[in-house]
């Protein structure tokens, strides 16, 4: 009895440290570490670049959490803007801010937002080809030229698609593909103006997102992909 019981407890602890090195893997859990998302439009032109910086990783109960700051740069490497997110990883679970998901669209280059805190999308530390995966919503607020703006963020319907390899300008994984809905709800003074969208992402396990393609009617809007990270 007491050997079973030790093969348990012996096993329990083995999963504990494979989801903690999963957790130690993920890029936005690596202190200092640079990532670089570049932003193409429909045509596969770079029109900005997000750069993210790890700026600090603790333990906050059972869960890893790092700080990250966010800068916008426009395609000659001028700053538009910045921001901050969250990132956390309990080994069972990894959630991804969700600002880092908001699409490449015109209407929010300009924009400087704040929000209360951070809303995250969820995954599973195990996926599998079929899988549903919890929504997500989010709100913010902001300025663009004088004028204010509020942003409604959801995503829906998510469901991996499969498995893809994926190489951009910072790598090549293995990844899983996973398709949602956006719906997102623009006000601006007395205007409405809702957009809905189709995406993709390609989710590297032990990794992170590496790549975003949105779409609308059937038709491609644009992606954002890792074109370098530093560790």
């Amino acid at each position: 009895m007491k050997k079973s019981l030790f093969l348990i407890a012996a096993l329990l602890a083995a999963v504990n440290v494979l989801f903690a090195q999963d957790c130690k893997n993920y890029y936005y859990l690596l202190n200092n570490a640079e990532v670089e998302m570049s932003m193409f439009d429909a045509k596969g032109t770079t029109v900005a670049k997000n750069v993210y910086k790890v700026l600090s990783v603790n333990k906050e109960g059972g869960s890893t959490v790092s700080d990250f700051t966010v800068t916008t740069k426009d395609a000659k490497g001028a700053s538009l803007s910045s921001g901050k997110g969250k990132f956390k990883c309990t080994g069972g679970e990894i959630m991804i801010d969700m600002k880092m998901s908001l699409p490449n669209m015109p209407q929010l280059k300009d924009m400087k937002m704040e929000s209360d805190g951070s809303a995250f999308l969820n995954y599973p530390a195990t996926l599998k080809e079929g899988q549903t995966l919890p929504n997500g919503s989010f709100e913010m607020s902001g300025n663009a030229n004088g004028m204010d703006i509020s942003l409604q963020y959801q995503v829906t319907d998510r469901k991996v698609a499969g498995k893809e390899k994926i190489t951009t300008a910072g790598g090549s994984w293995e990844c899983y593909k996973i398709n949602y809905k956006m719906n997102l709800g623009l006000k601006m003074m007395a205007m409405n103006m809702p957009i809905e969208m189709n995406a993709t992402e390609w989710f590297a396990p032990g990794f992170g997102v590496v790549k975003t393609a949105t779409f609308k009617d059937g038709n491609p809007v644009g992606h954002m992909e890792i074109t370098s990270f530093k560790k």
